[in-house]
């Protein structure tokens, strides 16, 4: 019999859960495959190109391995009664907790781990957030399929969207470059440890294994030439503008972001000199001003996407740098560097964009002025004599809601008498059953009499 601890089996189930697929007519999609040996329990899911694995030590010599469906596994850990899962297998029926399931026979579980010893690569510690954050620029939809994927290389891990680049420059001892598609199911792990990366050749593939902690994550890597990400990234002599600011006028300024309407089509975000180390943010006819210290020729702003300007803020990074002219800009001091493209628009193109909006908006203000002054205007008519009109009630139009209101009440009103109804029918249902058994019972009671008085008189 295995112990295992419930909270801590049924926190793997959700990022176990990610490679299920219950509509597939394949039996181990929608399976988990349960190992003991040497101690340790290992939990196993996988589709048909990816597989996932937990493992727990444990303190019993038990072996056995089987197959049993994922759901079902998952209600028995969660209805357990106790803190400690009792797990027990034997002649094909798993038992977890009070639960019996039937193990699944004649199922060929995919097997893409390396048949030879194959080469490995360290990962720097909390790896799995790298790849959290990596994701947010990978575009899922994008038609090229090694774009869908996180690069890594030897110069660190990469990720980019065509418009947008993220690099952790952290050297990898690979050889070669290999991108992995995008890890759901390790990222939902959310373990903060460092990082063994295996990795083979297979037919027209490469393989690959990365083990973080107590979890295994085995694929295969995206065929295709990655980009050559590195000539995006600008070089320092060209980098003659730049924006330093300390990271609580960051936080200040994504909080700010965050509250300004979307303006599109492009949510532009324009940022100028602001003279005195202050930098003016301007967006949607709304504008701040923070500490920053701006070197370089500023006479022309920058104009940034809302969403990239908050993600390299929400990424820590307190330095903008960039060059004259339309230029990629690079985003240090956080995590990564951060590489993305502004908007190809002159200051004064935006200037009649904001007058245009602010202008707009007067307008519609005024509009509203209008109306109000119309609705509320009355007409004074000076009378020789005063006089008392009649006191006449205003009249007021129905609310809708107030109707909706009423409706819904008359219909619970409605709803409640029904229910009644039905409970004093299904009273007098069971009334009648009681009289019915009552007169069986009697009439079972008087043929019993009569069968006793039969029998003394000798009839």
């Amino acid at each position: 019999m295995i112990e295992v601890n419930k909270s801590e089996l049924a926190s793997a189930l959700p990022a176990l859960g990610k490679l299920i697929c219950r509509t597939s007519p394949l039996v181990f999609c929608k399976s988990i495959k349960i190992e003991a040996e040497d101690r340790t329990l290992r939990l196993t899911t996988c589709n048909l190109t990816e597989s996932f694995s937990f493992e727990l030590e444990i303190g019993s010599e038990d072996e056995f391995c089987c197959i049993v469906g994922f759901d079902e596994f998952r209600d028995a850990v969660k209805g357990g009664r106790n803190k400690a899962v009792e797990i027990v297998f034997e002649a094909d029926v798993l038992q977890v907790g009070d639960r019996h399931l039937i193990a699944a026979r004649g199922v060929e579980w995919p097997d893409i781990s390396p048949k030879v010893e194959a080469p490995t690569c360290l990962l720097p510690e909390n790896v799995i957030g790298m790849f959290a954050k990596a994701a947010q620029i990978v575009d899922r939809n994008e038609p090229r399929e090694i774009l869908r994927g996180i690069n890594l290389s030897a110069d660190g891990i990469t990720a980019t969207n065509g418009k947008e680049l993220l690099n952790y420059s952290i050297p990898l001892d690979l050889a070669a470059s290999l991108t992995i598609p995008l890890p759901l199911a390790l990222m939902q792990s959310k373990a903060p440890h460092a990082g063994l990366l295996f990795y083979w050749p297979m037919e027209n593939r490469t393989g690959f294994s990365i083990t973080v902690g107590p979890w295994s994550w085995t694929a295969k890597a995206l065929t295709g030439n990655y980009p050559n990400w590195r000539q995006v990234i600008p070089e320092e002599r060209s980098l003659t503008r730049s924006i330093s600011f300390l990271p609580e006028a960051g936080q200040e300024l994504a909080m700010f972001l965050k509250n300004v309407p979307d303006n599109p089509p492009h949510n532009a975000v324009e940022l100028a000199d602001g003279n005195d180390n202050t930098l003016d943010v301007r967006a949607a006819g709304l504008g701040t001003t923070i500490e920053a210290e701006l070197k370089g020729d500023w006479t022309n702003s920058l104009f940034i996407s809302k969403t990239m300007l908050l993600r390299l803020l929400q990424a820590g990074h307190t330095k903008i740098e960039l060059g004259d002219g339309f230029s990629p800009i690079l985003s240090t001091g956080g995590a990564g560097r951060y590489i993305a493209m502004p908007f190809r628009q002159s200051h004064s193109e935006v200037k009649e964009n904001v007058t245009a909006t602010v202008t707009e908006q007067n307008q519609t203000n005024d509009q509203k002025e209008k109306e109000t002054m119309i609705d509320t205007n009355t007409t004074v008519v000076s009378a020789p004599v005063q006089t008392v009109a009649p006191k006449q009630e205003p009249e007021t139009a129905s609310n809708p809601l107030d109707d909706l209101g009423m409706a819904i009440e008359a219909f619970k009103a409605k709803m409640k008498a029904s229910f009644d109804e039905v409970a004093a029918l299904a009273r007098k249902v069971k009334e009648a059953q009681i009289a019915q058994r009552q007169k069986e019972r009697d009439f079972i009671q008087a043929k019993r009499t009569i069968e006793r008085i039969r029998m003394a008189s000798g009839f």
